[in-house]
């Protein structure tokens, strides 16, 4: 009877067993589930996507996905522009799967301004994938309260928000901050293989193979990590390039405007420099971020890309402005600028100066960099533009000037011209006198300005 007790045991143990697992089978998804990170933690409030379409938070947007998720304003002069094009480059890693298994959403902080038609004016900039979402600012609060990324003492200051962003998956609930600004080739493999369960094969390399390590300066640091998300030193622009490559650049500009650009780039678009201005009108009208970059850095930075071109192209950045023999070359036909008006002021005999106007326009889908205007009939020609410092309008001697395709720049009185010195003869009302109009890459081009009384 002993032995017959205990196999009824052993049965009656094993159908209670067979029981409780159909019973976890059967069991609503959220109760199987290992994860406390489900409904019950996630408030499913309702957001609006850049389409103008609602969703829920946790419904549409994360429920069994993988998910990278941050926080931003389209008026951020700095961080959150490096964060977006920061992860256009982690959406152009991940391919399509962007989208299918690996979501990102970008939710702002300032939804009085940033209407699902701001948001997408803004997506469509960066050439970002993702979606752009918008709601109630207590509900998104709440959101990042629960994602632990929400600041108490800087709720209200959007130019002082949390820079981070959480990446997670949430059916199995693994989650984990990152800081938008990692290198975007990790950041990649995290979104998309550790948070995957490493579902895709991945090719195996031997610890032999490994690179050697080297020394990294303190400009390539802060290259890679504030500058490379926009910029690349390749000598040419890549496909849909959200600012220019800078191969050469320390050659080609002013150290001085370099520097300046490097740190208060928002207060020269403010003041509406014409390098500047010409370089926001070319890459789609996306600002450069000011970087909080103090001089010194700015100093590392230059010396970087100095260091890279000497290393990548020692010889197509030299002699830029002649060829072999010392002559410019004319400026390639595509590349002629339309000389809508060109005349300079008749004056004194006496007069030590004269002064002068150009009207250029640049019918090409590349924009061309004026960087002088040289005549046999003086000795110098500057071009000068006045501007309002210290309270008083001061003349300032513009060194390069950029014309954006399909742009136009008219130089007149009060606000830019020519200033011709040294003048070898008088020249008389209704002379012709021939101008070379000097570019950047030892180009040039011919036009003839008329003297004129005014």
């Amino acid at each position: 009877m002993e032995p017959m007790r205990f196999f009824f045991r052993r049965v009656s143990a094993l159908a209670a067993l067979l029981l409780l697992l159909l019973a976890l089978w059967l069991a609503p998804r959220d109760a199987r589930s290992a994860t406390p990170w489900g409904r019950d933690y996630f408030p499913n409030v309702p957001l609006v996507d850049h389409d103008g379409r609602e969703v829920r938070f946790f419904d549409d947007l994360i429920e069994g996905k993988v998910v990278a998720i941050n926080f931003i304003y389209t008026g951020c002069p700095d961080t959150c522009p490096l964060e977006t094009a920061q992860l256009v480059r982690v959406q152009e890693l991940l391919g399509d799967r962007l989208g299918q298994d690996v979501h990102f959403y970008s939710i702002t902080l300032d939804p009085d301004r940033d209407t699902p038609k701001v948001l997408k004016e803004y997506r469509e900039k960066f050439g970002a994938r993702w979606t752009f979402l918008t709601g109630d600012l207590e509900d998104i609060w709440l959101l990042q309260k629960k994602l632990g990324l929400f600041l108490e003492e800087i709720r209200d200051g959007l130019n002082n928000h949390n820079v981070n962003m959480i990446i997670g998956n949430q059916k199995t609930g693994r989650w984990m901050k990152r800081s938008p600004h990692e290198n975007p080739y990790v950041l990649a493999d995290q979104i998309g293989t550790w948070l995957d369960g490493w579902k895709r094969p991945s090719e195996l390399n031997t610890y032999g193979e490994a690179p050697e390590l080297r020394d990294v300066s303190r400009g390539e640091q802060l290259f890679r990590t504030r500058c490379a998300v926009c910029h690349t030193m390749q000598g040419r622009d890549p496909e849909r390039a959200l600012g220019p490559d800078l191969l050469g650049v320390t050659l080609r500009r002013e150290r001085q405007w370099l520097l300046e650009w490097l740190r208060a780039p928002d207060e020269m678009l403010a003041r509406k420099d014409p390098i500047a201005m010409a370089l926001f009108e070319q890459y789609n009208r996306l600002p450069m971020p000011n970087l909080r970059l103090n001089r010194q850095e700015a100093l590392d930075v230059l010396q970087h890309i100095a260091e890279e071109t000497d290393r990548l192209a020692p010889v197509a950045f030299k002699n830029t402005d002649a060829d072999e023999a010392g002559n410019r070359q004319p400026l390639p036909e595509e590349e002629l600028l339309v000389v809508d008006r060109a005349e300079i002021q008749a004056a004194h005999t006496a007069a030590k100066a004269q002064t002068g106007y150009l009207t250029l326009r640049n019918p090409g889908d590349r924009p061309v960099v004026l960087a002088g205007v040289i005549s046999e009939a003086f000795g110098e020609i500057q071009i000068h533009e006045l501007r309002r410092l210290e309270g008083r309008m001061r003349r300032h001697e513009v060194e390069t000037l950029v014309i954006a395709p399909g742009r136009r720049i008219e130089m007149r009185p009060g606000s830019m011209q020519l200033i011709c010195r040294e003048r070898r003869e008088a020249i008389p009302a209704g002379q012709k006198i021939p101008l070379t109009l000097q570019f950047e890459r030892g180009l040039q081009q011919t036009t003839v300005a008329e003297v004129v009384r005014r």
